[in-house]
């Protein structure tokens, strides 16, 4: 059982891993991978969204491909709940996730911004949020993907 309490079955997470290595692999190229019909696998699909097991779909850009820096950062909250600066965050544009963390750390930034400056800049405005106790950043050099599972 996923963390939605739906039971993904053994074509439920092919499907599944053929959409995250490639999200635009047509409906028909997935049903000839899995011998199944177009129609069948749409209806998975489908369904696999009216879940909430596939949320949406999006384009990946290559890293800095407009040459800025992203970085992780890391913040510490002093203000409970968390959401009071959490949801701050998540209308900034420069802000990409925000993850809720357990640890030391309350809360993960990543963060896309022009120039070593805009990050400073970024820290400062983060620090001096009302309810943010520390702030800690991390340029992200590169990026290695995990393999999606082995597809057919």
């Amino acid at each position: 059982m996923n963390r939605l309490g739906k039971r993904l079955d053994e074509i439920d997470r092919k499907i599944v891993g053929f959409l995250r290595h490639d999200a635009r692999r047509s409906t028909a190229s997935i049903a000839r991978a899995l011998k199944l019909s177009r129609t069948a696998v749409q209806a998975r699909i489908a369904r696999l969204e009216s879940d909430g097991i596939i949320l949406g779909y999006s384009a990946e850009l290559a890293p800095h491909v407009d040459g800025g820096i992203s970085a992780l950062i890391t913040i510490s909250i002093a203000v409970r709940p968390c959401s009071l600066v959490v949801d701050q965050l998540l209308s900034w544009p420069v802000v990409e996730r925000v993850y809720s963390i357990a640890g030391d750390q309350d809360a993960v930034l990543v963060a896309s911004v022009a120039s070593a400056a805009s990050l400073s800049d970024l820290a400062d405005k983060l620090q001096a949020l009302p309810g943010v106790r520390k702030v800690q950043t991390t340029v992200i050099l590169s990026e290695h993907k995990a393999q999606t599972s082995a597809l057919p």
